[in-house]
């Protein structure tokens, strides 16, 4: 790849599933990647495991547990310092509860980890895209984002839990905080996307049923995150690389404002924004 077309890319929850396809597709193709797991041996794992298939690829790590807020902050503030500039964020990390689970900071997890953690790992990284010349934030939502709701008088599902719905309010919250992005943040491209029904250990614990291969669950995120078609695109929703209508709920602007605002007040102890480092390695 030519130098000038390499990106540095930072994808969450690289360490299986449709993050590890992502990861690996994106180092095959030569770019630059940063890869998030749980903790630092996950990290180095998917390394070790990518080098295999793209042994020229450069590779980073770093570790948060998502469940935690101060982490999320942690690591926001280390690859600030660490890195030149991000092209792209991949906002993939996510979880499936089947009973319900406070965080570390209070928050039904499922809504920690799905939506808080971005949301807040995204902020902290803004000063670092804005030194790309095209800067991107693709975050994974799900085809269930059209079964959500955002009832912001039961945020953490305290009236009756049902982990279904959790996930689907988590990824209609998801849709909503990319079209959100792109509206206020004009300078960078966000957008968000269906990976499909994939075989992960999140489709097992959450609906008992087969799936396609990982390798096929990110190619839409490949897509979004290094292809030249879609320069520029921004607050836009796909399915199979393709874009499509997000449901009406996802395209609803007062929504969005009125989550945005909730969710910074939900991370306002962790928004400082951390120094970054000067524009040369």
């Amino acid at each position: 790849m030519v130098r000038d077309q390499m990106k540095i890319i930072l994808v969450t929850g690289a360490t299986d599933g449709i993050g590890f396809a992502t990861a690996t597709e994106l180092a095959r193709q030569g770019h630059e990647l940063v890869l998030h797991g749980r903790n630092e041996e996950k990290a180095l794992r998917a390394v070790e495991a990518i080098r295999t298939v793209a042994p020229q690829a450069v590779l980073h790590t770093a570790h948060a547990d998502f469940s935690g807020l101060s982490d999320v902050a942690r690591m926001a503030q280390d690859l600030s310092a660490r890195l030149p500039r991000l092209d792209v964020l991949i906002n993939n990390a996510g979880v499936y509860m089947t009973e319900r689970t406070v965080s570390q900071d209070g928050y039904e997890m499922t809504l920690a980890v799905n939506h808080l953690a971005p949301f807040l790992l995204t902020s902290l990284l803004l000063p670092l895209l804005k030194k790309s010349a095209a800067p991107r934030v693709v975050t994974v939502s799900s085809m269930v984002h059209a079964s959500g709701r955002i009832v912001f008088d039961d945020m953490n599902c305290e009236s009756g839990y049902n982990g279904y719905h959790a996930y689907a309010n988590s990824k209609l919250a998801n849709a909503l905080f990319a079209n959100e992005l792109a509206r206020r943040e004009r300078w960078l491209a966000s957008n968000s996307l269906h990976p499909g029904v994939i075989g992960t250990k999140l489709l097992h614990a959450a609906f008992s049923m087969p799936g396609s291969a990982t390798a096929e669950g990110a190619r839409t995120s490949v897509y979004l995150a290094a292809s030249p078609a879609v320069e520029g695109v921004t607050g836009k929703y796909f399915d199979n690389c393709t874009e499509t209508a997000a449901a009406a709920q996802a395209l609803d602007q007062q929504l969005a404002r009125q989550l945005w605002v909730w969710s910074e007040d939900a991370v306002r102890d962790f928004l400082q924004l951390p120094q970054s480092r000067g524009n040369s390695k």
